[in-house]
Formats: C-alpha cells, structure tokens, sequence
C-alpha cells in the first residue's frame, strides 16, 4: 500500500502549489515546488526499507540530479519563448537527458555531485527570466484540470519511488527528484496563462534547487554521524532557510490578478 501513500502525497502537493500560484505567484509556487517534499519521504522510506546507507547514496544522487532539473527548467523556459508548452516540455527533457550521464558520473562523490548541481543552478537562474509577463486569465485553470494533473503526477511519482530501489541508489534519488511536479505545473501555466508565467514559475523554481541540493548534501553528511531522525530534520531546516532567502514577493505588475484576464500587448 506504499504506493498510493505515495501518490496520495505526490497529488496534495500539486494542488498546494497550484493554491499558491493563484494567491502568491508563479515563483514562489515555484520555490514550493523544487522544496524536497518528495525526496524527504523517499529518503525515510529507504531508511525503513534498505538501511541509511542505500538512503545516503540515494540523497547524493538526489543531489546530482538537482543539475538536470535545473538544465530541465533552463531548456523549457527558453523553448516556450517560442513554441507551445509540449514542444517546451520535450525540449526540456532532452536538456535533462543531456546531463544525465554527468549526474551519474557525479554522484560518486558529494563534492563533486553538488559541484556539479550549484554551477547548473547558477547558469539557469541567470539565464531564465524572473520579469516574463503572463498575457493570459488564471481563471482558466479549472478544478477538473488541476484534479487530472495531480492524479497523473502522484501515480508517476509513485511508480518511480516503488522501481527505483531495484536499480540502486542513484537511479532512485534520480527517480524521487523528476521534474514530474514541476513540468506538470509549468505545461498548464504555459496553457492557461502564457509562456511568460511558465518562465516566472521555473525562476523560482530553479532558485529553489539550492535549497533541495543543500537538502541532499546535509542528510548524506549528518546521517551516519547523528541518526536518519535528526539528519532529516536538519536537512529539511537547511533546505528551508536557503530556500526562503529568496521568496520573490508576488508583483502585481508581473502575476494576472485573479479576478480579471489581462490581455497580451500588441
């Protein structure tokens, strides 16, 4: 019955970030989002499940992964400058296909994993712009919409979290940080708002890796020392603080009011 604890928590925090774009803004949605609220359960469960070992090699892999995540959002945000949001999406998978075989030569050691995450974060955040307008009506989003998405999304994640163990410790920190989340929410703004929220949501969400990649390194380097329990709180703390650092404030000049459409200049 894992599996549906899974996906039940992979759905909840689809529709918490949704919430948030509507009342606080594409980026700090977007810093929700790139927070480990899926790796950390994964972690506790492989501790449970295979000992803090195998969950130490997974957090490094999660950290190495954080670097096509962020190549991911880096490719997605310049393609839908130009196409539509599928066209975005394949666009961003094959950025994050290109650092995969990097990531996994990466995660043989944290130094270099996180090496390897920091310097993919720092190209995308300079890269994708935090000041893109949304041209469309947020109104648009409808429940049923939000409900299949979140439905879609916890059933992969769950999927992912219940293989990866079988393929071993990088295979499942890179399967509990797919970008599932991110380009589920990022494909309806791009549809339902314009290209412009999409770019603003993968700003913060970029911004947010630091914190998820911070996550990783300090579970991999407390939980041997101090326990599971009390790395996780720590990492989580760590995590938090970085990623609050920098909350962008909802600029009403840049996210569409949720009362009335705003139309695309000419």
């Amino acid at each position: 019955m894992d599996w549906i604890f899974k996906a039940v928590v992979t759905a909840v925090m689809v529709l918490i970030v949704m919430r948030l774009v509507g009342r606080a803004g594409q980026r700090l949605a977007g810093v929700v989002a790139a927070l480990p609220t899926i790796t950390a359960p994964t972690l506790a469960w492989l501790v449970h499940e295979r000992g803090v070992t195998f969950a130490v090699d997974a957090a490094v892999g999660s950290v190495s992964a954080c670097a096509m995540l962020a190549i991911f959002a880096l490719a997605y945000a310049l393609a839908s400058r130009r196409v539509g949001n599928v066209a975005s999406l394949l666009c961003g998978l094959v950025g994050a296909l290109a650092m995969a075989f990097p990531a996994f030569v990466a995660s043989s050691g944290l130094i270099v994993a996180l090496t390897l995450a920091l310097g993919c974060s720092t190209l995308a955040l300079a890269s994708i712009s935090s000041r893109a307008i949304p041209t469309g009506n947020p109104c648009q989003r409808s429940r049923r919409s939000l409900a299949c998405v979140a439905i879609a999304t916890g059933s992969l994640t769950a999927l992912a979290a219940t293989v990866g163990p079988m393929l071993g410790g990088f295979a499942t920190g890179l399967l509990s940080s797919l970008p599932l989340v991110t380009g589920a929410i990022a494909m309806m703004e791009h549809a339902t708002v314009g290209p412009g929220a999409a770019e603003q949501f993968l700003h913060g969400y970029v911004w947010g890796l630091f914190g998820k990649a911070a996550f990783g390194a300090v579970f991999a380097l407390l939980a041997i020392i101090l326990g599971a329990p009390l790395a996780m709180a720590v990492a989580c703390g760590v995590a938090g603080l970085i990623s609050v650092a920098r909350i962008p404030c909802r600029n009403p000049e840049l996210s569409a009011p949720e009362n009335h459409s705003l139309t695309r200049p000419e």
